[in-house]
């Protein structure tokens, strides 16, 4: 839609109003009942980081907690189909100024975007925003011959951002307030993000551009003035809340059930080689099917099977 249309845009379209003059007016979270799901459970899944890890994760959380909680992984989500992470990395953070950050963000463009467009909307526009933006992350780890563990809602909160700058250009063009807000915002997701790699950060940038260009696609999508049903609205976000449910579950089982789910391709080569020191074969031999996995599809762990098969025998091979 052009942002000539005719058609009297929905109320409110931007964070401040002509009435109050402020950025955030009071009841900023009303009628956004998934905004404030999402910045609970944030806070909620921090919280139980910071309690699990006996407060390792304040400022930082350490890698093998990454992991077991369901970080994405690059070598793991591709190597042994953990796909899950997708969903569950959103809702991690690497530490209280990265969720601060994230958080605020996400106060103030969800509402924006829920209370235009309705909840049945803003719920899977986040999940698949957040997936696209892991899913991207992974593609270009995977390119550079790299592992990487990513977490954070900040691909999520790109596509939050990126479908309120589509809003605002179809409402109130390119020179609008909201258009221009977002704007700034996402320039600085990526001015923050290019700078803080030529100082040695670690943030995501590909998650975020994966995010923001999900988020504006499915906002382009969406027909103005059309709002689903009470009824529908329920079933949509039941199907959200369930594919996080699911996706927890998931980890948890991996978590439970498989030893070298939370261990990175590192950790495991580690693992089988103390194994073998040890004359212990039946680990050695686990140890080798876990590298594997998750090495054989970016290169061959010849050298390492060759070891093991003459200390301890054949092993079955999982390609």
């Amino acid at each position: 839609m052009s942002p000539a249309s005719s058609s009297p845009p929905p109320r409110p379209i931007y964070a401040g109003s002509e009435d109050d003059g402020r950025l955030v007016p009071r009841g900023w979270l009303d009628q956004a009942p998934v905004t404030r799901a999402l910045l609970t459970v944030n806070v909620a899944v921090w919280v139980v980081q910071l309690v699990l890890t006996a407060g390792k994760s304040l400022m930082h959380l350490p890698i093998r907690e990454e992991l077991a909680f369901g970080g994405s992984y690059s070598l793991a989500t591709i190597g042994e189909g953990r796909w899950e992470t997708l969903v569950t990395a959103c809702f991690l953070h690497d530490g209280i100024l990265h969720l601060a950050f994230n958080m605020l963000a996400l106060w103030q463009a969800g509402p924006i975007v829920e209370k235009n467009v309705g909840s049945a909307r803003m719920a899977p526009m986040y999940l698949v925003a957040g997936i696209f933006g892991n899913l991207l992350s992974i593609g270009a780890t995977w390119m550079e011959r790299i592992a990487q563990v990513t977490v954070g809602a900040s691909g999520a909160i790109s596509g939050v951002l990126a479908a309120a700058l589509v809003l605002g250009w179809r409402v109130q063009g390119w020179r609008g307030p909201l258009t221009q807000a977002m704007v700034r915002w996402l320039g600085f997701v990526v001015v923050f993000g290019v700078l803080s790699r030529f100082s040695g950060g670690h943030i995501d940038n590909a998650a975020h551009m994966g995010g923001a260009l999900a988020g504006g696609v499915i906002a382009a999508t969406w027909r103005r003035g059309f709002r689903y049903s009470a009824r529908t609205t329920r079933v949509i976000l039941g199907v959200c809340g369930g594919v996080l449910a699911g996706a927890i579950g998931i980890v948890g089982w991996h978590d439970q059930t498989d030893r070298f789910a939370a261990m990175t391709l590192q950790e495991r080569d580690d693992v089988t080689n103390r194994a073998l020191d040890d004359g212990r074969c039946r680990d050695a031999h686990e140890g080798l099917l876990a590298v594997e996995r998750e090495r054989n599809r970016l290169a061959p762990v010849s050298r390492l099977r060759e070891k093991v098969e003459a200390e301890c025998g054949h092993v079955g091979d999982t390609r």
